[in-house]
């Protein structure tokens, strides 16, 4: 509900003062715990976030929420200016896995991670994520 009203809230203010949107992507970020989304349809680590996205913008009645904006404008900057995001401790292999094996299914809204914690691990770990983590999305793949 709460991401469903930050989105709302921006689209109202952006046209209450008469400004486009220009090219400022917007997210929240969510925990890469094991959740099942609202709609049920997901179970995972971040994607069930996502999913919970996909439903809301789908129907915002499903978070209790109702929109100040169109349901057509909602989508609209959802399918355009949404960006997915979690944050995590995890290490990117396994990041990688657990999103990408099942993301077409919300492409083609994009993903990143907002906070990215190499927990106990050496440098030289942490350096290999980061770089595995722009290859990946140099690809431009989701």
């Amino acid at each position: 509900k709460a991401a469903l009203s930050a989105l709302d809230g921006v689209l109202a203010a952006e046209k209450e003062a008469g400004i486009s949107a220009g090219r400022v992507r917007l997210t929240v970020m969510w925990s890469f715990g094991m959740r099942t989304s609202i709609d049920g349809q997901v179970n995972g680590p971040g994607t069930f976030g996502f999913q919970d996205m996909v439903a809301g913008i789908a129907d915002p009645q499903i978070a209790h929420y109702t929109p100040r904006s169109t349901q057509a404008d909602l989508q609209q900057a959802f399918l355009t200016r949404w960006v997915h995001g979690l944050n995590t401790q995890a290490p990117w292999s396994f990041v990688d896995e657990m999103i990408s094996k099942n993301y077409a299914r919300f492409l083609p809204v994009p993903w990143f991670i907002g906070e990215y914690g190499g927990l106990g691990q050496p440098a030289t770990v942490i350096q290999s994520d980061l770089q595995a983590m722009q290859m990946r999305a140099s690809e431009g793949t989701g």
